[in-house]
């Protein structure tokens, strides 16, 4: 896991909200110090928020070391932004399809990614979302500059999920 690496896009902002003694909500975390990782295809991962249990307790608070990196939970959830080099997936190439029994939201904050499926694909830019629910998908941003999005992440329940 990588924290401080130079080569890493700025953190993002994290508050946490809480109830203090007296059931007034307060701000009880406020920072930019989100584990981060590039994995090795170059996407940048940052971790905003991760949930081994659902539903959530009030007084829960992230565990950076639990779930960083690219594979979903298998309990609880996650929240993450994922940034997506420029010129990543070559468009003449095979997808890299791959899948896993979770249902993924993403919402993208920047640029423009291309979400390759087993029959066609769909591009998403600024403010638009997909939900893939254990659904074949490869991700690509053809573009010149980076694609930012938010990901969120719930595991599905395993009966009925095609794989292949």
């Amino acid at each position: 896991m990588q924290r401080d690496s130079p080569d890493l896009p700025p953190s993002a902002r994290r508050v946490i909200v809480g109830v203090n003694g007296s059931s007034s909500s307060v701000v009880v975390a406020d920072d930019r110090n989100l584990p981060s990782t590039r994995l090795p295809n170059g996407i940048v991962l940052q971790e905003l928020w991760q949930q081994r249990s659902i539903p959530a307790e009030p007084n829960d608070r992230p565990e950076p070391d639990w779930t960083l990196g690219p594979a979903a939970p298998v309990e609880g959830a996650v929240v993450r932004i994922l940034t997506v080099p420029a010129g990543h997936g070559d468009e003449s190439a095979k997808p890299d399809l791959h899948t896993d029994p979770s249902l993924h939201v993403i919402t993208m904050l920047s640029g423009e990614l291309n979400i390759v499926l087993e029959d066609g694909e769909v591009m998403l830019g600024f403010g638009d979302s997909i939900v893939l629910r254990g659904s074949m998908h490869d991700l690509r941003n053809l573009k010149q500059r980076p694609a930012t999005f938010v990901y969120t992440s719930f595991p599905l329940d395993k009966g009925g999920l095609k794989h292949h």
